[in-house]
């Protein structure tokens, strides 16, 4: 009967995770693959959405869905899922976070990349110009590390950074941890050499960092930002790091497609900004991990209805 019940499904996933993880979820069903949301595809019968980031969960194809049972997202954010309507067609979701110290790996790699110059060094090197009288930088150990949300990513740079010997601390309007320094966010924006963001984008984060913030921070800091774009004001950001007030290092931006959008092109653009696509916390442990995730979910999806079909 279990067997029944899952090859039944219908599973459309919105990424590419592996030619093996494909081949496991065939156990539950027909399995469909696309880079995003493929309207030629037979979305009527899909019956189990797996997504990252770039795909819209929203009402209007929660609507063309109509076998639609439950959505998986292999991501910390869920700010392109419309949780409120899941909840209101009764659709199972699940969240599969599982790139915690990947993503706070990165954010430490812009860091040491900032400090030891290595963007320009190598793009110096590139060019035929022998730079190393005036490539100085600096050393991590004893700099102020200010994270702003400490949730699972935020908490493993913590454990990264105090491991490099930096003082961190934290601004999270959510906790009151006795194992982290929490400041206000003034107090993290005035005293920080590094920035990172790493709170997920809400009515209540966006354009967290404007340019009233930005005026508050040290000359020559360095803004990490991993998270979501929007959380940064971009056209802020763009006339610090014009103007010399700070350096970036970003993995996203506003715009999906930010070489059509001028002020994150200029961003990317510009040499006090190291910039990456959303390919910072990407590693083959991790995908391997998220894989593992989202069968576990729908596992636990199946073993949820089957219970439920007997009440």
């Amino acid at each position: 009967m279990c067997g029944l019940i899952m090859n039944k499904h219908t599973i459309l996933v919105c990424d590419n995770f592996g030619e093996e993880f494909l081949d496991h979820l065939s156990k539950f069903g027909k399995v469909l693959q696309a880079n995003d949301i493929d309207y030629s595809l037979p979305l009527g019968k899909v019956t189990i959405l797996v997504v990252r980031s770039k795909t819209k969960v929203n009402k209007e194809l929660v609507d063309i869905m109509k076998s639609l049972e439950c959505v998986i997202t292999a991501t910390h954010g869920v700010d392109h899922i419309d949780l409120n309507y899941l909840a209101e067609k009764k659709i199972n979701f699940y969240t599969v976070p599982a790139q915690s110290y990947d993503v706070a790996q990165g954010v430490i790699a812009y860091i040491l990349a900032h400090c030891t110059n290595l963007v320009e060094g190598d793009r110096s090197m590139k060019r035929g110009e022998w730079k190393k009288t005036s490539l100085i930088g600096c050393r991590v150990t004893g700099k102020t590390l200010g994270i702003i949300g400490c949730g699972k990513i935020g908490r493993e740079v913590a454990r990264l950074g105090s491991a490099l010997g930096m003082k961190v601390i934290v601004s999270d309007p959510c906790i009151q941890s006795e194992d982290v320094t929490v400041v206000s966010l003034d107090q993290l924006l005035r005293t920080s050499d590094f920035i990172t963001v790493n709170c997920p984008l809400t009515n209540g984060t966006r354009d967290l960092i404007g340019k009233e913030e930005i005026s508050k921070m040290k000359d020559g800091a360095f803004i990490v930002n991993t998270a979501r774009g929007g959380i940064i004001n971009e056209k802020a950001l763009l006339d610090a790091v014009r103007s010399g007030k700070v350096g970036a290092a970003l993995d996203v931006f506003v715009s999906k497609t930010p070489f059509e959008d001028e002020l994150a092109k200029s961003l990317i653009q510009n040499e006090r900004v190291i910039a990456t696509p959303h390919s910072i916390g990407q590693s083959h442990e991790a995908i391997d991990e998220k894989g593992e995730g989202v069968i576990k979910a729908i596992e636990d999806h199946l073993t949820a209805k089957k219970r439920n079909s007997k009440v």
